[in-house]
């Protein structure tokens, strides 16, 4: 059933991309935020990333998206120093909804993809722990403002992460099929970014 809605989901896409190709416009977008996990006591970590957008209307844009967010804690005992970083990394497609057209432009949009992630701690410099790299299925809803100044914007956006368990509780998603949509990981953010291409400029 799964698959059945992923093939149905490409194809719609493909026939929607043939016919709108006589406008298509691309985009080129760059980010920045924080976000914060909603475990009790979670720290706020930086990230950022880039988004490739093709405008098939004014008001409609699907595209492909890279982020990175990293966090690092130090602690130090005894004088020795142990050193813990992770990094979570997704790699989704993207699908915006412009509303108008004007300077201001409000949209609602959404990622989904695979959330690949990886930890590893160093004592002294030295690695002790390095987790192989997992990698888990995603998605997130979004929302913002754009400020259209020509064919150049600034963005606003709020975003909303969720990662989904592995149904054999391995450590790779390997498939539509291991997706255990009942467990998840959340966690919230805050973009801005720059837009270089705006549909309907």
């Amino acid at each position: 059933m799964k698959k059945q809605l992923i093939r149905s989901l490409a194809v719609a896409a493909f026939f929607l991309t043939i016919s709108s190709v006589g406008y298509a416009q691309f985009s080129l977008g760059l980010q920045g935020g924080i976000a914060k996990s909603n475990v009790e006591d979670s720290k706020t970590v930086a990230g950022g990333g880039v988004n490739l957008r093709v405008f098939t209307s004014p008001n409609f844009a699907f595209g492909v998206a890279g982020k990175i967010y990293a966090d690092g804690s130090d602690y130090t005992i005894a004088g020795q120093t142990l050193s813990s970083t992770g990094r979570l990394m997704p790699v989704t497609g993207t699908i915006d909804y412009f509303f108008t057209e004007g300077v201001i432009r409000p949209y609602v949009g959404g990622d989904a993809g695979i959330y690949f992630s990886k930890y590893d701690a160093k004592f002294n410099g030295n690695t002790i722990v390095e987790s192989s790299k997992h990698s888990n299925f995603g998605a997130a809803p979004r929302a913002g403002l754009i400020f259209a100044f020509g064919n150049v914007g600034i963005q606003v956006e709020g975003i909303y992460h969720f990662v989904f368990g592995n149904k054999n509780h391995g450590s790779t998603t390997g498939s539509a099929n291991n997706i255990d949509f009942e467990s998840t990981s959340n966690f919230g953010g805050v973009n801005v970014g720059v837009i270089f291409g705006l549909g309907g400029e």
